[in-house]
């Protein structure tokens, strides 16, 4: 079954449903199930509002109209239902019950064309139920007129008075004037625009326009014709058969298109409009809602804009009053919050800017400036961040210790710069000389002691580090293990035969040389020499006196060139040592090292 607002009827009913609405009185105080009840009405029918039976004589006197009845309005249903049969017996009627079978009686003795239940509205019961009704009354026009006036009686020569005239000049006169209101509906409508056109569409110049009257086209574009109260009042109607159509949608600026801004500009048309005051009502039950839930989630600005379409479409202040002071109490909250979220999600200059909005909101000064350190921290920590990044990057590709910037330690020099103290530096930190010990221990086990001295040294500078202590303990003992070579011993004599004549003595081999590693008193005198770049070591022996002088002073093994040498023989034999391990107090050979390495640019 098509939907009532396009069914057309044949013959004089088509002529009456393009002309005419039907009244529909809903007797109901349900907003909900009203709303609900809009876009299944459709622009077939003028509704009427009311909350009690004793209402309907004043907002519809003497008029015919089709009843939509919420039983659960009524205090006692079936007794007004009845009333309302007796009062109004032409009016049909539609019921909106719990339970369908508990009214099956009364639709059997009339009372009313169909009881529907609430779960079935959106279906065909109550599109037939209407249809049922829509008949009903259609019928009932045949007779006399909703006014109650008699129909006039036409006259016709050769007629006596009282009785109809001749039958085919009667149909031939309702067959011509048929035709004639039909061209005209079709040359009226024939180029209008669509009822249901939202608030502010431009329409179509029409053909009655003074050009077309004159037979001649005017020039340029045809005027814009503003809407009428009545074509936004069907508009309105229409935008109820879509429940996201009721209220503006919350997806941008309003469009104009939507029950509410439809209302308030027949409000700005006809401020006394009781059809649009009465939408605007009911609508204003359901936009709350939508205006807390907005609150809730956080969108002020489409709460700001509804409360705004409401004000101007008539509702008081003091309605909207506790609206607007929440929308004003709510902005400093959601602004501290948005900024929170802004912080965590690392969106430092969306922050920022957020910051900037809570400041000039009147927010409190306190929160302000905490959320002003959060943001800061959050700013460092972010810097941290990536130089961290930087520095694994460093460590990845075995640039520990230069050249800078681009190596490890310059990075971690840069985050100790913006905070020593932060877990992103410490962390780094330890990364870092884990990396270096790491690599210090694979140059011990390779003998290049002075790249593990090198390394370590790095370790330490950076801060204490417990596991260095066992790769230093190592590294001394390889390093004296160096200065301290062992003596090869002399191979063994091989025993005389014995002797034929006295017993000769065995000759024992001579005893190894003992050395003691040196340890100055003082820091020797030496420095770098200059316009040199190795680095390496000199192991100089010498005789330790008992006074703690040098004497004999010789290079035992060195890795640098000819001139480190001679700057290592002359510091140690200008050098005072330790005399207390000499036995004895007799002088003893010694052996000291010294490492060369270039001075950092």
């Amino acid at each position: 079954m098509r939907p009532l607002a396009q069914e057309r009827a044949s013959g004089a009913d088509t002529r009456r449903a393009g002309s005419e609405r039907i009244d529909a009185v809903l007797i109901c105080s349900d907003d909900a199930l009203l709303i609900e009840l809009g876009p299944l009405l459709g622009e077939r029918f003028r509704t009427h509002t009311v909350d009690s039976p004793t209402e309907i004589a004043a907002a519809l006197p003497g008029a015919r109209w089709v009843g939509i009845i919420d039983v659960d309005s009524l205090p006692d249903a079936r007794a007004a239902v009845a009333r309302l049969e007796m009062q109004f017996p032409r009016c049909p009627l539609v019921l909106i019950v719990p339970r369908a079978a508990e009214w099956s009686a009364a639709v059997a003795r009339g009372t009313a064309i169909a009881a529907i239940a609430r779960q079935e509205l959106v279906g065909p019961r109550l599109t037939e139920a209407l249809a049922s009704a829509e008949s009903k009354l259609r019928a009932d026009n045949e007779g006399p007129a909703l006014t109650g006036a008699a129909p006039p009686v036409e006259k016709h020569s050769g007629a006596t008075a009282g009785q109809p005239g001749n039958p085919a000049r009667w149909i031939a006169g309702v067959a011509v004037a048929g035709l004639l209101l039909g061209t005209g509906w079709w040359a009226l409508h024939r180029h209008a625009a669509p009822r249901s056109a939202p608030a502010g569409a431009s329409h179509p110049a029409r053909d009655t326009d003074a050009a077309s009257v004159g037979g001649t086209a005017a020039a340029g574009p045809a005027a814009v014709k503003p809407q009428s109260v009545l074509e936004l009042l069907s508009a309105a109607r229409v935008a109820f058969r879509d429940q996201k159509l009721l209220l503006p949608r919350s997806d941008g600026e309003p469009r104009g298109d939507s029950a509410l801004e439809l209302y308030a500009q027949v409000i700005s048309q006809d401020p006394g409009n009781d059809e649009a005051l009465d939408g605007v009502r009911r609508l204003f039950a359901v936009g709350k809602a939508r205006i807390q839930a907005d609150l809730a989630s956080g969108k002020l600005d489409d709460a700001t804009r509804l409360v705004d379409l409401f004000r101007d479409a008539g509702v008081s202040a003091e309605e909207l009053g506790g609206l607007s002071a929440s929308i004003a109490a709510a902005r400093p909250r959601l602004l501290a919050l948005r900024v929170q979220q802004s912080i965590a999600a690392g969106d430092v200059k969306g922050a920022d800017q957020l910051l900037g909005q809570l400041t000039a909101s009147g927010a409190d000064p306190a929160t302000v400036a905490q959320l002003r350190r959060t943001l800061d921290a959050k700013g460092i920590d972010l810097q941290l961040s990536a130089l961290a990044m930087q520095m694994q990057a460093a460590i990845s590709a075995g640039n520990l210790l230069g050249p800078a910037p681009e190596d490890a330690r310059t990075r971690l020099a840069s985050m100790r710069a913006l905070s020593r103290t932060s877990p992103i530096t410490v962390a780094a930190q330890r990364t870092l000389q884990a990396a270096l010990l790491a690599r210090a221990s694979e140059a011990l086990h390779a003998g290049e002691l002075d790249d593990a001295q090198r390394l370590l040294t790095a370790v330490t500078d950076l801060g204490p580090y417990g596991a260095a202590g066992e790769v230093r303990r190592q590294l001394q003992a390889a390093v004296y293990a160096a200065a301290h070579p062992r003596p090869i011993a002399a191979p063994a004599v091989a025993p005389a035969p014995p002797p034929t004549a006295p017993a000769a003595r065995v000759v024992k081999a001579p005893a190894a040389p003992a050395y003691i590693a040196a340890r100055p008193k003082g820091r020797l005198s030496v420095s770098y020499p200059a316009g040199q770049s190795a680095q390496g070591y000199v192991i100089v022996q010498f005789s330790l006196q008992p006074d703690g002088s040098a004497r004999d002073v010789s290079v035992v093994k060195s890795t640098l060139p000819a001139i480190f040498s001679r700057l290592a023989s002359d510091a140690v034999a200008r050098g005072r040592y330790d005399t207390r391990r000499l036995a004895d107090g007799q002088p003893a050979t010694a052996r000291l090292l010294l490492r060369f390495q270039p001075a950092p640019n």
